[in-house]
């Protein structure tokens, strides 16, 4: 048989594999299955990468086929992603320094994935300026007794050990491969896109990790939503606390436009201006007036300015001390955000007819406080001192998952 052949003999026997019933098969079937499986993908992975590696080595998918490189043309060709296409390549031109490691795939006590990791590191480590051959021994018997992310941590050791400037050379082209992609949607949603070295990704995990965290009772987000809101409350209080340098002698902030009718959610009213933004609703402009400055601006016919007040505080310095002090987090029930990290609320909005004394406000995080405006939650603040969560009667909220569900005394007393 010519290796076309056992090609298709191969994808034939894949085929009839597939359209076997699996209608009953017991959960270690199904183990046993998936094991025998990785093991065939791991072997096949192998055959590629020694493909990849000649074919490397002819230029033809540069020099005859036009392509940027050789694991791009694979990338593209064989459908896989370009981090994939290149372990196959540096598998497949380390095969003769990994024998053992080859060895150790075929009989599955490790996987093509550990490989791929031993090959890249192999590579580093003979192009350095180390006169000492690779040895692919320890290497080995790390990644027999450890996934493959803790291989990571060991073969970076090892290359470290080997050669350190080659690894500081490494970590200072990763960084400069650092990007932070901004794109807008016609929708106005804003889409992030970006790629950050290890201490870099670090230091954002760390600034993201507290913020991050479920708080408060009936705190449903997941993972993903509460990095998003994280990454917002981070930069809002960067903001609220000037710590971004100054523009043109102006400390950042953000700006919104809005009628009077607006603020005080008539019908009929227009949206909210807000910079690099699209109109917002009036709920928003009124979680944003609960604790801002403002600016009266009057207009004439022709829209022309004809008088600009001078900026004030809804919530002067001094009520704003007295309120920290009273309150001293956000007093959403359960949640423990610090009053640096929260804004001042009014529980009945002074666009409304609200005062803005202690009587009628309260702090609440940013998350909460978006939760309160724009998801249509209530509070009330009860004589005695508690703050009471009533959520919203949609079936989006189903009343009895909500912490207000509960009797009243079993909200804690701030």
């Amino acid at each position: 048989m010519t290796r076309e052949d056992v090609l298709s003999c191969l994808l034939v026997l894949l085929d009839r594999f597939h359209s076997m019933d699996k209608t009953g098969l017991l959960p270690e079937q199904h183990a046993s299955s998936l094991i025998t499986l990785a093991l065939a993908r791991d072997r096949l992975a192998i055959e590629m990468a020694e493909h990849v590696a000649k074919l490397s080595k002819s230029g033809a998918c540069v020099d005859d086929w036009g392509s940027v490189s050789t694991p791009d043309w694979v990338r593209h060709q064989c459908n896989m992603p370009s981090g994939v296409a290149g372990d196959l390549l540096h598998v497949g031109e380390q095969l003769p320094n990994l024998t053992k490691t080859m060895e150790a795939v075929r009989n599955g006590k490790i996987g093509f994935a550990h490989a791929a990791i031993i090959a890249r590191h192999a590579q580093a480590i003979t192009h350095s300026d180390s006169a000492e051959p690779f040895d692919e021994t320890p290497f080995l018997k790390a990644a027999e007794e450890s996934s493959v992310g803790r291989l990571w941590y060991y073969a970076m050791h090892a290359w470290h050990r080997a050669d350190p400037d080659g690894v500081a050379d490494e970590q200072r082209q990763a960084a400069e491969r650092r990007y932070l992609r901004l794109t807008d949607g016609e929708d106005g949603t804003l889409y992030v896109k970006g790629a950050f070295d290890s201490a870099a990704g670090a230091t954002i995990r760390t600034a993201l990790e507290p913020l991050g965290q479920p708080h408060g009772d009936g705190d449903d987000r997941g993972r993903e939503r509460r990095n998003g809101d994280a990454l917002v409350e981070l930069a809002a209080h960067s903001l609220d606390t000037a710590a971004i340098p100054q523009h043109g002698s102006v400390r950042p902030h953000v700006q919104v436009t809005t009628t009077l009718e607006t603020l005080q959610g008539l019908i009929g009213a227009p949206a909210g201006e807000m910079a690099l933004s699209l109109p917002i609703s009036a709920k928003t402009v009124q979680r944003f007036a609960c604790d801002s400055s403002i600016t009266r601006v009057l207009l004439g016919a022709d829209s022309a300015v004809i008088d600009a007040g001078r900026a004030k505080r809804v919530v002067a310095g001094g009520t704003r001390r007295v309120l920290d002090a009273r309150d001293k987090h956000c007093r959403w029930p359960g949640c423990e955000r610090p009053a640096s990290w929260s804004s001042a609320h009014h529980i009945i909005h002074w666009a409304q007819g609200g005062k803005t004394d202690l009587s009628n406000m309260l702090l609440l995080c940013q998350h909460h406080h978006w939760t309160v405006h724009e998801g249509g939650w209530r509070l009330s603040l009860a004589a005695d001192g508690r703050v009471i969560a009533i959520p919203p009667e949609t079936e989006f909220y189903p009343p009895e998952f909500y912490p207000s569900a509960r009797a009243p005394d079993e909200f804690d007393v701030a």
